[in-house]
């Protein structure tokens, strides 16, 4: 009697099992969004009690800090951040609705790529490590630490979980979040209307040297007595152009040599802009002898002598002017597309 009803129970107890683990496999494979019941990643954000945004995509780690005096900083850079993705980035953010549980066992977390990033960038695996994104206010207080998994294999949606729970939601759609720092970053570096430049010199020791100078806006371009190599009009005209839309494309903490100009031959040029309001720039191109090579640029600003001389109220202000570029810009090693390298030093590579 006993020996048929345990055959019984093991067979309940094996259907049992094979269901519970079809269930749980069809909840995480095949798990609907519900967009009237899903409640919201953030009820409420204040922006204003937002100090510090964490990232961690692909084993790189972004931080960047709102300022006291309006504005972001990336942290590592010490340098202005682009205002714009990061207010993608937290639209996107309050715009999120966690759609049903798919899990909350913990050892599943590992196939939704949603464990937690290591301490140690190197051992970062996207097989099986989240990407995170965490907000804090000032007092480092936590607002949102959240992990992004992968993304659903049949149909939309990512998987994510709250850093320190063990459930595991699906959104809607992927949140897209930036990898690189530069990505980050103001980029512009010079906007000069062609009208405010009096003079251009180009130094570098090759037959390309150049010095040419016009008393207003409306004048022609005259060069320097001793100058054999006046550019003409089109070269003039791309010069300033690049001028006008001068920006980089990689920013190198300071005092850090990039590793494609170490134990390579270096070609060093320089560019000196002034204008009529007493500004001049001094733009120092570097590059090695590879053709298709971007270029390595450091800037920084100064006052022609004789306004120096007149000193006025505008000079103050130019005085002013010049510290704060100067102090964005010191020190600083700023990569720029070849191409945008050779435009300004009327190259042919």
């Amino acid at each position: 009697m006993f020996k048929p009803l345990l055959l019984i129970t093991l067979v309940l107890l094996i259907i049992g099992t094979g269901l519970f683990i079809i269930k749980d496999q069809t909840n995480y494979k095949n798990s609907p969004i519900s967009d009237v019941g899903g409640h919201k990643l953030l009820e409420k954000l204040d922006t204003k009690a937002l100090n510090q945004i964490n990232i961690q995509v692909e084993g790189t780690t972004v931080s960047l800090l709102q300022l006291q005096g309006g504005g972001w900083q990336e942290k590592s850079l010490n340098y202005e951040a682009d205002t714009q993705p990061i207010q993608d980035l937290l639209l996107n953010l309050s715009q999120i609705r966690l759609g049903d549980l798919v899990t909350n066992n913990p050892d599943h977390h590992e196939r939704f790529s949603l464990i937690s990033p290591p301490e140690k960038l190197e051992e970062w695996s996207k097989e099986r490590h989240a990407d995170s994104v965490t907000l804090l206010h000032g007092d480092g207080t936590l607002i949102l630490s959240l992990l992004l998994g992968k993304e659903r294999d049949n149909g939309e949606g990512q998987y994510v979980r709250h850093s320190g729970s063990d459930k595991v939601y699906l959104i809607q759609e992927r949140l897209s979040v930036d990898s690189a720092v530069d990505d980050w970053l103001i980029k512009d570096l010079l906007a000069l209307e062609s009208a405010q430049v009096a003079g251009l010199k180009l130094q570098n020791g090759e037959e390309r040297s150049f010095a040419i100078n016009r008393d207003s806006a409306e004048a022609e371009w005259q060069p320097d007595a001793e100058n054999v190599n006046t550019p003409d009009a089109d070269q003039i005209k791309k010069v300033l152009d690049r001028l006008a839309l001068l920006s980089f494309t990689k920013l190198y903490k300071k005092d850090v040599v990039p590793e494609h100009l170490e134990d390579s031959v270096i070609v060093e040029e320089t560019l000196l802009v002034s204008l009529f309001d007493g500004r001049i720039y001094t733009l120092n191109l570097q590059n090695n002898v590879a053709p298709s090579g971007n270029y390595i640029l450091s800037m920084r600003m100064g006052i022609l002598q004789d306004v120096i001389v007149n000193a006025n109220t505008e000079d103050s202000n130019l005085r002013q002017e010049m510290d704060l570029f100067n102090k964005k810009v010191n020190g600083r090693i700023f990569e720029i597309n070849s191409w945008e390298g050779n435009e300004l030093l009327l190259s042919d590579q």
